[in-house]
C-alpha cells in the first residue's frame, strides 16, 4: 500500500516541466527588434553620411571646374574681396560709425566701401545652378575641409532634412533663411544647418569654441552669385529659441531699422560670447551668422556671427590682431 507522499509523486509523475513564462521570452523579442532598428539605423546614418560627402566632392568640382585640391590649398593669398568684384561708391556718411559707439578711424568711410553686385551670375555656380536651382552661394572655412559646400534657400523646411539633389537625407542641406535676399544683399545673411556628429554640414563648427583655429585662420568665405566676400568673427555665442530662457535671442534679423537695432543685435552676440574678439564692427557692415543646434538641449543653438572684410584693410595685421587677440571672458 502506497503512502501520501508517494500517492502524490505519482500523480504529478506524468507531468510535463512547466514552461518558462511570456513575459522574459516578450521581452527578448522586443529586444532583438530594437537592437536590428538600431543597427538598421546606424546603417542608414552611415549610408547617407557617405552620399553626403560623395555629393560634395562632385559639387566641389563642379565649382572650381573638376578641381579636386583642398580648399585649404585653394584658399586665396588675399583676405580681400576678389579683383573681379569692382568698389561701389561709399554707402551713407553713417557707415563709419561703430555700433559700440566708439570713434570711427579717420579712413573709414574709404574702408567701408563695399564690392558692388555683380549684374549677372558668377559663371562658377553656373553648373550647380543647373543641378539645382536654388543655389544661391557657397561657404567655405580653410581649416575645416568639411565646410566646403553649397548653400541654398527655399522654405526653411524644404532642405532641414533633404540634400542638394533633392534626396531625403538626415544631414539637409546649409540653407540660406527664407527671409534673407541675395540681391539686393540683406544686411545679415543667416545660414542654417544640421550639426552632424559625423562632422558634415555644421557638425564641427562647435570646435572653434577653445579658439585656436580661429586664432591660426579667422577668414571665412561666403560667396554668393552676386557678390563675393570674405568674414570674420566677432562673437561665438551659444543662445536658446526659447522664448522662456534667460538666454533667449532672436537671431534671425535680416536687417535692422537702425543703427541702434543693429547695434543692440551684434552687441548682445558679442557680450555673451564664448570668446572675445578683436573685431571693430560699424554700422555699414555686412554681417554673416551661421546658426547651428547646440548640446543636448533641444532649444540650444550655436551662432558663429561674423562682418565682411572691408577692401583696404590690411590682411596681414588682421591676421595679427586675430592670432593674438581672441582670449576667453
Amino acid at each position: 500500500m502506497q503512502s501520501g507522499r508517494n500517492k502524490r509523486s505519482a500523480k504529478h509523475r506524468g507531468r510535463p516541466a512547466a514552461r518558462p513564462g511570456w513575459l522574459p521570452r516578450a521581452l527578448g523579442i522586443a529586444g532583438a527588434a530594437l537592437a536590428l532598428a538600431a543597427v538598421v539605423l546606424l546603417v542608414s546614418y552611415l549610408i547617407q553620411g557617405h552620399k553626403t560627402r560623395q555629393e560634395q566632392a562632385a559639387q566641389r568640382a563642379l565649382f572650381r571646374g573638376q578641381a579636386t585640391q583642398n580648399p585649404a590649398d585653394a584658399a586665396p593669398a588675399s583676405l580681400l574681396p576678389e579683383a573681379s568684384t569692382a568698389p561701389a561708391a561709399a554707402e551713407a556718411a553713417a557707415q563709419g560709425n561703430m555700433v559700440q559707439g566708439a570713434e570711427a578711424p579717420e579712413s573709414s568711410q574709404a574702408q567701408l566701401e563695399m564690392p558692388a553686385e555683380r549684374q549677372v551670375m558668377d559663371d562658377r555656380f553656373l553648373p550647380l545652378v543647373r543641378r539645382n536651382s536654388d543655389t544661391v552661394g557657397w561657404l567655405s572655412y580653410s581649416l575645416i575641409p568639411e565646410i566646403d559646400f553649397a548653400v541654398v534657400q527655399r522654405d526653411n523646411e524644404h532642405y532641414m532634412y533633404r540634400g542638394f539633389n533633392g534626396e531625403k537625407n538626415v544631414a539637409g542641406t546649409v540653407f540660406l533663411d527664407q527671409d534673407n535676399s541675395i540681391r539686393p544683399r540683406d544686411r545679415n545673411l543667416i545660414l542654417h544647418g544640421h550639426n552632424m556628429k559625423n562632422g558634415t554640414m555644421f557638425g564641427k563648427l562647435a570646435r572653434l569654441l577653445d579658439g585656436q583655429m580661429l586664432k591660426t585662420q579667422p577668414v571665412f568665405t561666403f560667396d554668393t552669385l552676386y557678390q563675393d566676400a570674405r568674414y570674420v568673427p566677432y562673437a561665438l555665442t551659444v543662445f536658446s529659441v526659447d522664448p522662456r530662457h534667460p538666454l533667449y535671442f532672436d537671431a534671425i534679423k535680416a536687417n535692422f531699422d537702425g543703427e541702434e537695432a543693429m547695434g543692440s543685435y551684434v552687441n548682445w552676440l558679442r557680450a555673451h560670447s564664448a570668446l572675445h574678439f578683436p573685431t571693430q564692427v560699424y554700422a555699414g557692415d555686412r554681417l554673416l551668422t551661421l546658426v547651428t543646434c547646440h548640446g543636448a538641449d533641444d532649444d540650444e543653438r550655436l551662432a558663429l556671427a561674423l562682418r565682411a572684410v572691408r577692401p583696404g584693410e590690411d590682411a596681414e595685421a588682421l591676421l595679427k590682431e586675430f592670432a593674438s587677440g581672441i582670449v576667453k571672458p
